[in-house]
């Protein structure tokens, strides 16, 4: 067992409050609280799924999270690697993170074969896990982080208005885990993070923004993939009219890439697939690493930031299996059972519905794997014919 101290570990932050207006305009910070931040990047998606108990709001992540905790461990190559997508950890960030001052992410598992447990735990030096120097820094209520200097905020108190500086409230926070996990979850749903957290705003879960697909999804970098991979083959229950899917039926290789979504780092999710949501603020902690934050950071792990060194796994038994994948991602092993009870769901009868297969290309394979991450109609918006907002429809 891990011995806790008996003070928790917090990090220091300076919020400046137009009380007025009931809004943050922007915090002031030494590195731990920026490295914190940073260290958001690296948390696997798997990992935020589970700290918010299978309600992180990104896209079809949770469904794709409970799918694998509700499969038998018949279905994977071993027990081991069904852990590995419910406790998904990244090594060389876990031994970043674990210098960090406050941890958020502590539910380690085979504590003692966790490769962080062989380095030094105590709290970064003065140069931090990822910045360097003794800087201060701002951040703006979006999330976006740039060294302290007089010119950046005179622009800040020119953009919010701000004729006497004094009349700001500066409000000096200690804040823990729970505080900072509070934090990452009001980036990943708001676009004014510090407002949400200083002022308590409940982190509803109103995201009907998910059910349509942004303009900008497709992204013209190459996601990190093995370019050796093949096409993949689905079948498709849908209406005749294209404008609702089912499910695809797929097999053990589709289910691999699903999966191992996982155990994607966030950071490498924005960075590859790009700002998709217009409701979250994660995105400029990103920007950050190469933009505002650049010159302050450690250029190796500026780099380790920018490209992780994930490694691809098969999780699935490899065989004649057969599973069905739902619009919104469930994943069920083929069965009459199962088809029946999707098909009731629907409400459909037979007459309207056909199969259709796709030969999907890698392309083809990495847009819907991006649709994953940001909408709750994965198949059906990236496979059916387009439609406008007006003709989605949202289930329950």
């Amino acid at each position: 067992m891990l011995e806790r101290k008996s003070e928790e570990p917090t990090v220091a932050v300076k919020l400046f409050v137009d009380k007025e207006r009931s809004k943050v305009l922007f915090a002031e910070s030494g590195n731990e609280f920026v490295d914190v931040l940073f260290g958001f990047l690296t948390l696997p998606l798997g990992a935020v799924v589970r700290l918010f108990g299978k309600q992180s709001q990104l896209g079809c992540l949770d469904e794709v999270y409970k799918s694998v905790e509700d499969l038998s461990t018949d279905y994977f190559q071993t027990e081991e690697h069904k852990t590995m997508l419910l406790e998904p950890f990244i090594d060389d960030a876990a031994i970043l993170c674990d210098k960090l001052k406050v941890k958020i992410d502590t539910d380690l598992r085979d504590v003692g074969q966790r490769p962080q447990c062989a380095v030094n735990t105590a709290a970064a030096d003065s140069n931090g896990v990822f910045v360097e120097g003794c800087f201060k820094f701002i951040i703006t209520d979006d999330l976006q982080i740039a060294p302290a200097s007089t010119s950046l905020m005179l622009s800040l108190f020119e953009k919010f208005g701000v004729r006497d500086p004094a009349f700001l409230e500066q409000k000096i926070l200690q804040l823990n885990a729970e505080k900072i996990t509070s934090l990452l979850k009001r980036s990943l749903t708001t676009k004014q993070a510090l407002t949400a957290f200083y002022f308590n705003a409940p982190c509803t879960n109103d995201d009907s923004y998910l059910y349509m697909l942004p303009e900008n999804l497709h992204s013209e970098q190459e996601a990190d993939v093995d370019n050796k991979q093949r096409n993949v083959k689905i079948k498709v229950l849908q209406t005749k009219n294209n404008l609702s899917l089912l499910y695809a039926e797929v097999g053990v290789d589709f289910i691999d890439l699903l999966f191992g979504l996982l155990c994607i780092p966030l950071g490498s999710i924005i960075r590859v697939y790009g700002d998709r949501s217009s409701n979250r603020c994660v995105d400029n902690i990103c920007k950050s690493v190469v933009g505002g934050a650049k010159g302050c950071m450690n250029p190796q792990r500026q780099w380790f930031l920018q490209s992780p060194c994930v490694v691809r796994r098969e999780y699935v038994k490899p065989g004649v299996q057969k599973f069905m994948v739902t619009d919104d991602l469930r994943v069920l092993p083929l069965s009459l059972t199962s088809t029946v009870q999707v098909v009731t769901e629907s409400k459909y009868q037979s007459k309207d519905l056909v199969e259709k297969e796709f030969n999907m290309t890698k392309a083809q394979v990495m847009e819907l794997l991006r649709a994953a991450v940001v909408t709750r109609n994965t198949l059906s918006s990236v496979l059916l014919p387009p439609r406008e907002k007006s003709e989605m429809m949202i289930y329950d």
